[in-house]
């Protein structure tokens, strides 16, 4: 009768037992494993992005970005913006269609600028905060802007310069109007001096409200 070799190391870690109900065949090997476990390690843990958009009973559509799925209200985004208003209740195509794939966007920023008109919004870092700008522009989400801007001005990560360049570039009048009140002394305007490169990246508006703040405040004397 031929000797029978003892099991590998990985043998005994699969071994039948009272807990496992399925086989697994690997090279004429036996791995016995719970079906259950198995599904559960199989299954990915959802990210706090995913979670923040899973399917519940106020959802009625899909969004779909990089194979990833944001399940959301119609309502509230078409409330908010004019671009979902047209895409979920205009004769367009995607009206009608289940999923809707939105291109040319990062999930994690994608998903964190939608949150932004939820109760329990997702937190961002600053350095995220131009590209969420970028995507509240192309999205029409005004509001979601009115909520960046409020984080960016409390933000300790932004110098005032930035702050100022900010507000200007994407019409955050609210933290436009903030940022020229804290131009109150003449050392205030030393940056436009001693670097000249600034003030060309201001807008026109922008640079006739620094120069009547300069003048009407009698700095120029």
């Amino acid at each position: 009768m031929p000797k029978t070799s003892d099991p590998s190391i990985y043998e005994k870690a699969f071994a039948k037992s009272d807990k496992t109900d399925a086989i697994l065949v690997v090279d004429g090997k036996k791995l016995h494993v719970n079906k259950a476990l198995q599904e559960m390690t199989e299954t990915p843990e959802l990210t706090i992005y995913e979670k923040a958009f899973v399917k519940s009973d106020k959802t009625d559509a899909i969004l779909v970005v990089g194979g990833k799925k944001l399940h959301v209200n119609k309502a509230l985004l078409s409330y908010h913006s004019e671009y979902f208003n047209t895409l979920f209740n205009s004769e367009f195509k995607e009206k009608s269609i289940e999923e809707i794939e939105i291109k040319d966007v990062e999930f994690e920023d994608f998903a964190t600028l939608l949150s932004l008109i939820h109760e329990k919004p997702l937190d961002f870092n600053m350095e995220y905060a131009e590209n969420l700008l970028k995507l509240a522009d192309r999205f029409l989400l005004n509001s979601t802007k009115l909520l960046i801007a409020i984080v960016i001005k409390n933000s300790t990560e932004f110098d005032q310069f930035d702050k100022l360049l900010l507000a200007d570039k994407y019409g955050l009048e609210d933290l436009l109007s903030h940022i020229l009140t804290l131009y109150n002394t003449k050392d205030k305007f030393k940056d436009f001096y001693e670097y000249n490169w600034l003030l060309p990246q201001l807008s026109d508006a922008t640079k006739l409200k620094l120069f009547e703040k300069y003048f009407k405040s009698g700095f120029c004397l």
